[in-house]
């Protein structure tokens, strides 16, 4: 890997019993715990005529704002490997199928 690379693993452990997702990361080269501050996000996902997947991601607290854009195999991964699936059907809330 290059200098310029940073590896993290990140763990999200959902409690059932109080209803919470525990998020933590790890630096993968040197084991330890990335600090992560208390804060909120506001994510919005748009898919325009071409099927391309837009992400909004706003940070509550300061007003900043960053721009991703995905394709279906990023949705995919999303919806797959991120999302606690509340049926077969579910989907990322406010996105189109693709």
């Amino acid at each position: 890997m290059s200098n310029n690379t940073t590896s993290i693993i990140v763990w999200c452990m959902y409690n059932s019993q109080s209803a919470l997702t525990e998020v933590r990361v790890v630096h993968v080269d040197t084991n330890e715990d990335v600090p992560l501050q208390d804060s909120s996000f506001l994510i919005r996902i748009s898919t325009d005529e071409k099927k391309t997947q837009r992400y909004f991601i706003h940070h509550i607290g300061s007003g900043r704002e960053a721009y991703l854009q995905g394709s279906s195999k990023f949705h995919a991964f999303v919806k797959e490997c991120l999302l606690r699936q509340a049926s077969p059907d579910s989907d990322i809330p406010g996105s189109s199928k693709v």
